[in-house]
């Protein structure tokens, strides 16, 4: 007899237990699922608004059984009114331009990445990321991804933010920026 597929049909897997990257001496796992055929954009669509993350084709939420520091945050933008601290972070980088740029890796994006990757989480798995690496999550996916980059005059790319699309506004995929500018 032979087997019918499952049409439709998504498979859920539970990772290891890692070394978390936020919190020292904790242990992580996630719920991850592959985003991948026809529907994929669908899907990423609902599992955003369940509260899970995408990287590269897969979408991932932690599931940690001891811990519940992590959370998926959505700002509703009609609501949001910024607090004092986050207006005075708004006038310090008034110099500093978005600009959406076509989703292609560049070498100064890249360059940008390792250092940021360096300076904050140099022993995590993306502080090991080549150039090809760092394609890939830039580039291959199957739903709709934007990209800003930040310039300020006089110095330009200051920061990078990799963004999808969903359903009802924007999740944020990663962010980046020139180290030195922490403070900012």
């Amino acid at each position: 007899m032979k087997h019918k597929p499952l049409s439709g049909t998504r498979f859920f897997f539970a990772t290891s237990p890692l070394a978390c990257p936020y919190l020292p001496d904790k242990m992580e796992r996630r719920v991850v699922s592959e985003l991948v055929g026809r529907d994929a954009a669908a899907m990423h669509d609902a599992l955003s608004l369940a509260g899970y993350r995408r990287s590269h084709s897969i979408a991932y939420a932690p599931a940690c059984p001891d811990c519940s520091a992590c959370v998926a945050v959505r700002v509703g933008v009609d609501r949001f009114t910024p607090s004092r601290s986050q207006r005075r972070v708004w006038k310090r980088n008034s110099d500093i331009r978005p600009a959406e740029v076509p989703v292609t890796a560049t070498e100064a994006q890249y360059a940008m990445f390792v250092a940021y990757q360096d300076s904050r989480h140099g022993d995590g798995d993306m502080a090991k990321m080549d150039f090809h690496d760092y394609r890939s999550l830039v580039e291959d996916t199957s739903v709709e991804t934007m990209l800003v980059e930040f310039h300020q005059p006089d110095r330009g790319l200051v920061g990078a933010c990799l963004l999808d699309r969903i359903e009802n506004g924007l999740s944020a995929v990663y962010s980046f920026f020139e180290p030195e500018l922490i403070k900012r």
